[in-house]
């Protein structure tokens, strides 16, 4: 399971280094992709086809909300590789998406990791924080 918080920055060619915790859950190659909420997606080969699975299943045809979400998640998707010093070159159209400046944080979230510009981390950490007990509860807690 992915966890954790980090706080990373982009490098002058907007590479990030990965934290070695997260690294090794994840191959030399991972999908990047649109996250919820403004964020990148990074998944590994493995959970990057769970995920796959559950979208080829899912109707297109027939329901024009399936059908934008696959398309923004599968057109917004991209194969990067982890270097040798651990970095991975973001794509820029997520970059853009997520609105990453140089700092960043990044998050392990159980199959998947989450890059956050920093600011926009913050504010949902704090809004988070404060509606802990009504999340926890919604989601039988």
């Amino acid at each position: 399971m992915l966890m954790g918080t980090y706080e990373h920055r982009l490098d002058t060619k907007a590479r990030l280094v990965l934290p070695a915790k997260i690294r090794e859950k994840l191959s030399d190659a991972v999908v990047a992709a649109a996250g919820l909420e403004n964020c990148v997606s990074l998944y590994s080969e493995t959970e990057w086809e769970n995920f796959s699975e559950k979208i080829k299943n899912m109707p297109f045809y027939s329901d024009d909300e399936n059908r934008d979400f696959v398309r923004i998640m599968l057109s917004s998707a991209h194969e990067i590789f982890i270097d040798g010093m651990g970095r991975v070159l973001l794509p820029q159209v997520l970059r853009e998406y997520a609105r990453l400046n140089q700092e960043v944080v990044v998050n392990g979230v159980r199959d998947h990791v989450e890059i956050w510009d920093k600011e926009l981390w913050a504010t949902k950490w704090k809004s988070g924080l404060e509606n802990l007990p009504k999340l926890a509860k919604n989601a039988g807690f």
